[in-house]
């Protein structure tokens, strides 16, 4: 199933945005954001065949970048400036490529090229070698804090242009799953050989 911004993160985050400000810390907006992201990519898939992360990355690298966007920019005060969003993008992009994929399901080439053994290759690797488009989530970032302060509860809104930004990363996240095929047919099989194929993009 793809990644769920819409029913985890958007109310969970929004509805914490939405509290009082007293006492709320930047480092509770940093763990809140950071963790929620985190649990939301845990059900991303890749767009063609579904594959999903098996061991995910840390967090707390996405934590601390973003603690240090929310200090940037109360030192600027209160501007948001593009530059205040490159290590969390940095970090994002990091997280993904520190991230395990699953194996399976196998590669709909893979398995048509695995003839000598009814098309069910052998899972070798699967990588990611693109954390996705840095400079892109950058701008997305700084988009989603750009808004000038609302007499309505911004929460909601807020959380739906984070994910907006997260959503469209993940759509330039790469990789290669790598499996090994067995071509020939069973009764004269041929030397197996490892069959890379890259995809692109997760939901």
């Amino acid at each position: 199933m793809p990644a769920t911004f819409p029913s985890t993160f958007i109310p969970i985050v929004g509805a914490y945005l939405n509290l009082p400000t007293e006492g709320k810390t930047e480092e509770e907006t940093a763990e809140m954001i950071a963790s929620q992201y985190h649990l939301a990519v845990t059900t991303a898939n890749t767009s063609l065949h579904a594959n999903m992360p098996f061991v995910q990355a840390p967090y707390a690298p996405i934590k601390a970048a973003v603690l240090k966007t929310l200090m940037d920019i109360k030192e600027s005060e209160g501007k948001a400036k593009l530059i205040h969003f490159k290590d969390w993008a940095i970090a994002t992009s990091a997280y993904w490529l520190s991230t395990t994929m699953s194996p399976v399901p196998f590669h709909p080439v893979n398995m048509a090229l695995s003839t000598a053994t009814f098309g069910i290759p052998t899972p070798i690797v699967h990588i990611i070698n693109n954390g996705g488009n840095i400079p892109a989530l950058q701008a997305a970032l700084l988009l989603a804090f750009s808004d000038e302060p609302s007499p309505v509860l911004y929460g909601i809104p807020f959380a739906t242009k984070l994910a907006l930004a997260f959503t469209n990363h993940l759509k330039t996240v790469r990789g290669i799953q790598t499996e090994l095929v067995f071509p020939g047919s069973v009764l004269t099989p041929l030397p197996p050989f490892p069959s890379p194929q890259p995809w692109v993009g997760m939901v």
